[in-house]
């Protein structure tokens, strides 16, 4: 079972709530934002251990949301694991906001739970972590 703080952000109301509800079974405490400045809000408020960030939001884009939590104090370390559809945007987001790492939809609910496990053991500083 997982441990940690995790982020879910997502316009996609119903993969949000799925990909929220499949973390918090397994054990995280999930927050969820549907939009750009609700996650950086919340980021802010409640610094997650691991975020799961999509690009392609309705107010802000998910790039411009890991600028400003790259640029705050509190979430500038905090890693992102980038989730879109868009092959050229998860690699130019992947480097521009240095995330952790990425998935492109689709994916499956291991490969999300794997790339939280490993976002946070990142986090936790364990050897071999990225």
């Amino acid at each position: 079972m997982g441990t940690g703080r995790v982020l879910v952000v997502d316009d996609d109301r119903d993969l949000c709530d799925l990909l929220s509800d499949f973390l918090a079974e397994e054990g995280y405490e999930v927050t969820r934002a549907y939009a750009g400045q609700d996650a950086i809000d919340a980021a802010r408020s409640s610094v997650p251990d691991a975020i799961l960030l999509d690009l392609l939001l309705p107010d802000v884009s998910g790039i411009a949301v890991g600028h400003a939590l790259r640029a705050a104090i509190g979430t500038a370390d905090v890693p992102i694991v980038i989730i879109s559809g868009d092959r050229a945007a998860l690699a130019r987001g992947t480097q521009e906001i240095s995330a952790h790492s990425f998935l492109e939809k689709p994916f499956t609910l291991a490969a999300v739970e794997a790339a939280v496990l490993d976002a946070l053991a990142r986090d936790n500083g364990a050897p071999g972590a990225a």
